[in-house]
């Protein structure tokens, strides 16, 4: 069993903070008055069921998670913002389980954005944050995904969503980047074997029709046990809006250690009123040069999203092939409370 505070003094919250408050970006006065008009707080309440048609077992996973949101500002001019985004996970019978658990039925800390943005830079072109990050991968920088069954698992390229570190986005030219250097290490700060990543992407405005990005991926992942495993990946993503319907692709070329990846994804998503309803079919292609077979997986869901305050996914997945392992077929559901401002 996973202890909650153990997990919270891994993680780089401390270093964050403390640098923070040595910089002077938030000063006492501030920490002070964190809660006033201008805070955002919001309790994120969410339960997630996953039936196993092979198997005919079912597992679950509860997530209760604080967003808290706070601008900053001295003599009217802006400092910065802070974001906090804990969650606490519960698994029960979750097998396999990912890395942040210990066993099928565990608890555990997840981080999600957790980080101070600094004032924008450059004529307002950039901004820098500090802290645990989403990383700049692919179509995952268009599109929201958190605590949604609609994933595109980029984990499985970069090495992980979430990282901790500094990151910076801006435009120039027409055209939007963001650069990420991170530890390498995911939800916990990891340095043993002096583990990085780096992580950059550029592609066309977000706010046509259409979008065209590229993202570059190079570092030394964490591993347990302490030593690091080489990770490098060329990505190119893109979107085409028609109508309701939007079409979604993204390929990627590199190498986890020695071996040589691939990894295609293809999506069509239709959507109705403001994302009030969303349907998608997803197909994943995944090829590793030492494994005998492929992967090959297909998914289809629907999102129902009435207001910010009520979420409920529903998502059946099922695998062609499996790198030669046997198939996986899930029926997954999930409902999603956020009560607060």
């Amino acid at each position: 069993m996973l202890n909650p505070c153990r997990k919270l003094r891994e993680t780089g919250l401390p270093i964050v903070l403390v640098s923070l408050l040595g910089l002077g970006l938030v000063p006492l006065t501030s920490l002070a008055s964190l809660f006033d008009e201008q805070t955002r707080v919001a309790l994120d309440v969410s339960s997630r069921v996953n039936l196993n048609q092979v198997s005919d077992k079912s597992s679950m996973i509860h997530f209760v998670g604080l967003d808290f949101f706070r601008p900053f500002s001295r003599n009217g001019r802006d400092i910065g913002a802070l974001l906090i985004q804990p969650y606490l996970l519960k698994a029960v019978r979750l097998s396999p389980h990912p890395g942040l658990f210990d066993d099928p039925d565990d608890t555990a800390v997840q981080f999600r954005n957790f980080y101070y943005r600094l004032p924008p830079l450059f004529n307002n072109s950039t901004q820098i944050y500090i802290g645990h990050v989403e990383l700049p991968y692919g179509l995952e920088r268009e599109y929201e995904t958190n605590q949604t069954l609609q994933q595109f698992n980029n984990a499985a390229d970069g090495g992980h969503k979430v990282d901790w570190g500094v990151m910076a986005e801006g435009y120039a030219g027409g055209l939007k980047y963001d650069v990420a250097l991170t530890r390498g290490s995911g939800n916990e700060w990891r340095n043993d074997d002096n583990p990085y990543l780096f992580t950059g992407r550029i592609a066309t405005a977000p706010s046509r029709w259409y979008s065209l990005g590229l993202t570059v991926v190079e570092g030394e992942l964490w591993q347990p046990g302490g030593a690091s495993a080489a990770r490098d990946r060329v990505s190119v993503d893109g979107r085409v809006d028609i109508g309701r319907w939007t079409l979604k692709a993204q390929g990627s070329r590199g190498h986890n250690g020695s071996q040589d990846a691939r990894r295609n994804l293809l999506e069509i998503e239709w959507t109705y009123g403001y994302n009030e309803w969303v349907v998608y079919l997803q197909r994943f292609h995944f090829n590793l040069s030492q494994m005998n077979e492929d992967q090959e997986t297909y998914s289809f869901g629907l999102r129902f999203e009435p207001t910010n305050r009520l979420q409920i996914d529903v998502d059946y997945t099922r695998d062609e092939s499996n790198f030669g392992r046997p198939e996986r077929e899930l029926i997954r559901g999930q409902v999603r409370l956020r009560l607060g401002s």
